[in-house]
């Protein structure tokens, strides 16, 4: 990735001279590296885009421990949820959370002194849900209880609408009462 041509700066009749050609060169592909360095530093200050700049993000939320098995998604994930965490609970707060890791259609209700998540776009139990439940509890207040209603395939939901084929391929944890 050659982009720069510094020689195009300089007098006409220094582009006659082979020393100078040769240093432009090595100085061109230096400007080159120096860009690529800025681009990826550059990007390690947007959450959407950080690599190695995480850790930054979890030092700067708090978090204390980054799992090295995690991938990016989950650690941009596990942030994203820190950030929106701020604020007053409510069930809009509650919402940004979990949307944060399930990317989904989500209904969050209070009542009878607990907060009901109603996921409603997938079936089955999510499968980053033990990061969805630390998240929530780090954020709602001691004294409320939460209640997770996952929707889980039902007999009626396949029953002259899938084949056996279809059948098979499907994973339990998407019936009730399936393996995780």
């Amino acid at each position: 990735m050659n982009n720069t041509d510094l020689m195009q700066y300089l007098p006409d009749y220094y582009s006659g001279i082979r020393e100078f050609q040769l240093i432009m060169e090595v100085e061109d592909k230096k400007f080159d590296d120096l860009k690529a360095h800025m681009k990826e530093l550059y990007n390690q200050m947007f959450l959407d885009t950080a690599t190695t700049g995480l850790s930054n993000w979890e030092k700067d939320t708090g978090i204390q421990d980054s799992n090295s098995k995690d991938t990016d998604e989950d650690r941009r994930s596990r942030i994203r949820s820190k950030i929106r965490g701020i604020g007053k609970i409510d069930e809009q707060l509650i919402k940004d959370v979990v949307d944060s890791w399930t990317n989904g259609d989500v209904e969050v209700t209070f009542a009878d002194g607990k907060i009901n998540i109603k996921f409603n776009s997938f079936y089955g139990i999510p499968s980053n849900m033990k990061a969805v439940k630390e998240a929530i509890e780090q954020i709602i207040p001691a004294h409320l209880g939460v209640k997770y209603n996952i929707k889980y395939l039902l007999v009626k939901d396949i029953h002259d609408n899938r084949t056996i084929n279809e059948l098979q391929n499907t994973k339990l944890n998407l019936f009730e009462g399936g393996v995780i």
